[in-house]
């Protein structure tokens, strides 16, 4: 039998033995969470008040390695207790004596740790770190979960999920559960020093903001998905004056001017990181009215960016039973939550085709591309059609309604936007006459010094003829409509 398999037996039947108080209490060893020493030696259980023992810590640490390990000149934790592992704040400045030839410690060798059993949480400090990650076989502390240790992507982007074992388990209609698990785990209602240990900035007694107000969304989403919460009156300002009025009665750590820090973390968090929805926390559309689902081709949405056109695709949409919108310039997120939503279950899992009626320019293109972005989160998209693009238009009246919509100058290979024109401006519009490769919407005019003015133009919608924007649309039915009688599916084709 190995040397190693002897110590494991032995550390297994040590767990299982008992341990004699000061006060003559046999306590079994698997009870205690962990030792502490102030003014005596004293241990921990759940439920249970402290037991003082005899000896000094040191001596406890002797005897219970390998089961126990010290983490802080005042601490012995059960290896088996530890759950996770939180950023280290001490308010207060602490002192320690490095072991004698021991490495200087990092960054990394400081944490807190939380306990199976209580909620308290144990100071881990300089070379003591270095041993427990040995001892838990790890080279980083961040490697281990604040609190949930199935979910890295949470604690790379700074959330704790506070309470989600209770939260598992707990019963929405057990009122005096939930007010008590509120009570314990509502981040809004965090003291000041709490907020410190969770939150606080690196090197400095300072909280951050932002680590705060993105705990305090994904807390509110998981409750509210929980059922222990309400959804919001629809307004997203409603709810930052609901989480900066909690906070003004325990830690008031949120000013006027974070509303914008609170605006742009939440887009952050449901448009970026794509942790959950708008919908999700019952903010409403305003943009309800303009769009609707067709009953025959609920597949086919006429789309457009102009409210002003709105009547125009609501007429030709309606008129064979397709779907329709007006975006009101760039769409947003939360229209294509809804808007995405109910196209998804009106068409069974069809795809979409994208039939717009946009400007030619950057600004149209961006927005036919980021419509076909939003709704593709519900639905697949089989192709996105322009109605409009410069084959509607003569020579003349090109020249008639262009406008510009991007200025440069060039000399060789040189290129420099030309004010109004920024320069992230110019590589976008450069990239869309790219695709458009229209000379009609470039003109050139000579400068000094062996410089061009170059400008480019861009078309609006409006100024297309609604009957050759119509005839287009219904081309495009007609061509959808022989796919289909070709495939032999007969009775969407007569729906064509």
């Amino acid at each position: 039998m190995s040397v190693e398999l002897l110590k494991r037996i032995d550390r297994i039947l040590q767990a299982e033995s008992l341990i004699k108080s000061r006060a003559g209490e046999l306590i079994p060893l698997r009870e205690i969470i962990y030792i502490y020493s102030s003014g005596g030696v004293f241990a921990v259980r759940a439920g249970k008040d402290d037991a003082e023992l005899e000896g000094s810590l040191s001596t406890w640490e002797k005897r219970l390695r390998g089961l126990f390990v010290q983490t802080h000149r005042r601490y012995l934790v059960a290896l088996d207790r530890i759950e996770g592992t939180y950023e280290r704040f001490p308010l207060d400045a602490e002192t320690y004596q490095r072991p004698k030839g021991g490495e200087r410690p990092g960054r990394d060798d400081e944490c807190e740790i939380s306990l199976h059993g209580t909620a308290a949480r144990i100071p881990v400090i300089g070379a003591y770190g270095k041993a427990l990650k040995k001892a838990l076989g790890i080279t980083k502390f961040h490697y281990l979960s604040p609190e949930n240790p199935d979910d890295r992507k949470l604690r790379l982007y700074g959330l704790i999920d506070f309470g989600w074992r209770e939260l598992a388990s707990l019963d929405p209609a057990d009122k005096e559960a939930v007010a008590a698990f509120k009570a314990k785990w509502d981040v809004k209602q965090f003291a000041r020093e709490r907020m410190l240990s969770c939150f606080r900035q690196y090197g400095v007694n300072e909280i951050n903001k932002k680590r705060v107000i993105k705990n305090i969304i994904y807390q509110l989403w998981r409750w509210i998905k929980k059922g222990i919460e309400p959804k919001g009156d629809g307004n997203i300002r409603s709810l930052w004056y609901q989480v900066k009025t909690v906070l003004a009665y325990h830690s008031d750590i949120l000013e006027a001017g974070d509303v914008d820090t609170f605006y742009n973390t939440l887009q952050e968090m449901i448009e970026e990181k794509e942790l959950f929805r708008y919908k999700d926390f019952g903010f409403l559309d305003e943009t309800a009215a303009w769009r609707a689902v067709g009953e025959l081709l609920p597949h086919v949405v006429l789309v457009t960016e102009k409210k002003g056109l709105l009547l125009f695709i609501q007429s030709m949409a309606t008129s064979v039973g397709a779907s329709y919108m007006s975006l009101k310039g760039e769409p947003t997120m939360i229209a294509m939550e809804y808007f995405g939503d109910e196209l998804r279950e009106k068409c069974g899992g069809r795809p979409l085709t994208l039939l717009c009626v946009t400007d030619v320019d950057p600004a149209g293109d961006s927005i036919q591309k980021n419509l076909a972005k939003g709704l593709a989160k519900t639905n697949a998209i089989e192709r996105t059609v322009r109605l409009v693009d410069t084959s509607l238009y003569t020579d003349q009246q090109i020249k008639i309604i262009r406008w510009p919509t991007a200025h440069y100058k060039r000399k060789g290979d040189e290129i420099q936007p030309v004010p109004p024109t920024s320069k992230s401006w110019l590589t976008k519009a450069l990239r869309w006459f790219e695709t458009m490769q229209d000379l009609r919407l470039l003109e050139f005019k000579d400068l000094v010094d062996g410089w061009t003015k170059v400008t480019i133009y861009g078309i609006e919608a409006d100024s297309a003829d609604r009957q050759l924007v119509e005839a287009r649309f219904r081309a495009e039915l007609e061509k959808m409509g022989a796919v289909w009688r070709k495939s032999g599916k007969k009775k969407s084709a007569e729906k064509l």
